[in-house]
């Protein structure tokens, strides 16, 4: 699926116009396939079509008419008395063919006797806070029982970031011209935006821009994945050092290895503290376990960095932080890590947390992943979780420009960025918001660094195999989504990981 910004749609459209293609045949085809998808989907009796004064406006005009056509009753809402452009052209046929047409005045009426609505009101180019009079037209859809059908995008939302600075419509479907926007896939506009579809309108390949935000889906990753190839040992297929784990928190440590194995490392080493090494050498029967020095609370001492760095000798990447605690100790043992590799490091978990307020990351020149979920980004980023989830792509790209790192922001929208790109995660579902899915996480990206993957790629790979082996878990027991287990997901790891080789 492609993703675009509100000025790349501009763009793309502006391209197509340029190649000789009218904007109102662009228009036209839009709202025909919107129509379509519509009728396509729903046995609604009667429609009210809320038409705003833009090009969103416009193909909501189309729809009207072509739902009219088809023999469906229609009332149209039309927020502007004067019209220009195409958009005017369209109103005038609605008029001419005698489909009702009125103001808002008439709007809370109207929607009382539909049993659909189409919001055509502010469409993709809208930004920031919704105007009083749109504002309430909004609040009258929400609190309305009939179906919603978004031209675009919900109106309200950002359609360049997801972002909802304050009434926003919330839809069941969302029907994008040519391209997802990506503010229908980014939280919370995802949230608003129901199940988001994409129509053609008739935009040639030449007028196709690059986007800005890509969408992480199988077709994308295929091949990127590195084999193991002959002559070959354990070390040719990665090495792994994982630095996690405490006696409070000894599953971490044992989730994250898992998760490295099944993802195709062919050597593991586990370092973690002392008091948990016992229990964790039992349970990790093919990994070389070390137990280092601890401190008070269970967790491994700062003074334990040289030896876990004498241990990673022959790693090819480390993973660092599940289940190790915070506070300061922590964060001396990871600045000490950090400061005596220059292997590729995934940073999860506590080590993310220990880091804020530091500049540590900053000053790192070697490959480096964290993998927060939107408190712990809050946290080094010192804004809070609140923030970070309003404007999760614009936090994201903030920490990855700040810190010189690859940042994956965990989600529903999973998004990876680093540098100008910036990636959407297809995969996944509400069951892996349980304890314990980004340890394993952590271990799946580890796997793929210690393999050659550059960091971007590694962590965009990683995503989308830990959501597919959620989906998987889901088909095959077809159990409820709340009674998966993060260890659930290491045997779908490997027919996951199978689709993209």
């Amino acid at each position: 699926m492609k993703l675009y910004t509100a000025d790349e749609m501009s763009r793309a459209d502006g391209g197509a116009q340029d190649l000789g293609i009218p904007g109102g045949v662009l228009m036209e085809r839009a709202g025909v396939a919107m129509a379509e998808e519509i009728m396509t989907r729903y046995q609604a009796r009667r429609i009210l079509v809320v038409c705003g004064g833009g090009n969103n406006g416009g193909d909501g005009f189309v729809i009207a008419r072509e739902l009219q056509g088809a023999g469906i009753r229609v009332c149209v809402v039309a927020t502007k008395d004067e019209y220009s452009g195409d958009p005017a052209t369209n109103l005038g046929v609605l008029r001419n063919l005698l489909v009702p047409v009125d103001g808002p005045e008439c709007f809370g009426g109207l929607l009382d006797g539909a049993d659909l609505v189409v919001d055509a009101l502010l469409g993709t180019g809208f930004s920031g806070e919704v105007r009083e009079k749109e504002a309430r037209l909004i609040r009258q859809i929400n609190d309305s029982p009939a179906v919603v059908v978004a031209v675009d995008v919900p109106s309200g939302v950002d359609g360049s970031t997801g972002e909802v600075a304050g009434e926003a419509v919330r839809a069941d479907l969302t029907v994008c011209a040519h391209a997802a926007k990506v503010g229908c896939v980014i939280s919370p506009g995802r949230e608003h935006a129901g199940e988001t579809v994409v129509v053609e309108i008739g935009i040639p390949p030449e007028a196709d821009v690059e986007p800005s935000v890509s969408w992480t889906g199988r077709d994308t990753l295929s091949g990127l994945v590195p084999r193991t190839q002959e002559p070959a040992h354990k070390y040719s297929a990665g090495a792994v050092m994982v630095v996690a784990g405490s006696r409070a928190m000894t599953g971490a440590a044992i989730m994250s290895v898992r998760g490295a194995e099944r993802a195709g490392c062919g050597i593991t080493f586990l370092a973690t503290s002392a008091g948990a090494a016992p229990a964790v050498d039992i349970a990790l029967t093919e990994t070389i376990v070390y137990g280092v020095e601890e401190d008070s609370s269970g967790g491994m001492s700062a003074d334990s960095a040289g030896e876990i760095l004498g241990h990673s000798e022959r790693a090819t990447a480390l993973v660092i932080g599940p289940g190790i605690g915070s506070g300061d100790e922590g964060r001396r043992l990871i600045e000490a890590l950090l400061a005596g590799t220059d292997v590729p490091v995934l940073l999860d978990a506590d080590a993310v947390t220990s880091l804020a307020g530091t500049h540590v990351l900053a000053g790192r020149d070697a490959p480096t992943v964290v993998t927060p979920h939107a408190g712990e980004l809050g946290r080094l980023l010192g804004s809070g979780a609140a923030e970070v989830s309003a404007r999760r792509l614009a936090s994201a790209r903030g920490a990855a420009r700040d810190n010189g790192c690859c940042v994956l922001l965990k989600g529903s929208d999973t998004l990876v960025v680093e540098g100008g790109r910036a990636a959407v995660n297809s995969t996944g579902s509400v069951a892996l918001a349980t304890a314990g899915t980004g340890d394993v996480l952590s271990g799946v990206i580890g796997a793929l660094l210690s393999r050659g993957m550059e960091p971007f790629e590694a962590a965009r790979t990683g995503a989308w195999v830990h959501g597919r082996a959620a989906e998987l878990w889901l088909e095959e027991t077809v159990w409820p989504a709340e009674s998966l287990v993060a260890t659930d997901l290491l045997d779908y790891l490997p027919p996951a990981m199978g689709e993209l080789l």
